[in-house]
């Protein structure tokens, strides 16, 4: 069985792209895939900065270079979002949460686009990386909650094709959402993975 670790300890990040990896051919009985928290790693904190593509390097680097017992882990993936808002990609989605969330910034059905990039780096350096984008509209909602490692957005953030937000759906039917909107990148990421 081969390891892989995503270098997040956003636990609905993890959820997300363990399952997008698994639905893109990365077998639950071939691979194992853990988070930061999973092996007890905290990151050496620095402020991020660059381009969602650099971060989610820089986070896979920072990983191999610090984490103890590096040779057990066959892949590890950087993963860092950005926002797309009003026409304009903006690197770091923190910086807008609360505009979003309690000040009124966007109209209600108006579209929010969530990049993603991965960057993976397999056990001899060699890397990958892609940017894949999922487009949701924005439901504003009422007591609204920041909670530390989660992702408050998807209070707000409703698929195009649905008036429920994220977190009103079902975790299936949001996690389909996600899979339809970006499973070329993803079959292109685990291909790589595979050695295809």
């Amino acid at each position: 069985m081969k390891t892989i670790l995503l270098a997040t300890s956003n636990k609905d990040k993890f959820k997300v792209v363990k399952y997008l990896l698994q639905k893109a051919g990365l077998e639950e009985t071939e691979y194992q895939i853990l988070s930061l928290k999973d092996v007890y790693y905290s990151a050496p904190d620095e402020k991020e900065q660059g381009s969602i593509d650099q971060r989610a390097r820089t986070k896979a680097i920072s990983v191999v270079n610090n984490i103890p017992n590096r040779e057990i882990y066959d892949f590890i993936i950087g993963i860092d979002d950005g926002i797309e808002l009003k026409g304009t990609m903006r690197e770091n989605v923190k910086d807008h949460i609360n505009k979003i969330l309690f000040e009124n910034y966007l109209e209600e059905n108006e579209s929010i686009i969530f990049p993603r990039a991965y960057c993976v780096v397999d056990n001899m350096g060699k890397t990958f990386e892609i940017i894949a984008k999922i487009e949701y509209k924005y439901k504003p909602k009422a007591n609204l909650k920041v909670e530390p490692n989660s992702y408050p957005l998807s209070q707000v953030a409703a698929p195009l094709n649905s008036d429920k937000s994220l977190t009103e759906m079902d975790k299936n039917e949001a996690n389909e959402y996600c899979w339809e909107s970006c499973k070329d990148e993803l079959i292109q990421l685990a291909n790589f993975i595979k050695g295809e």
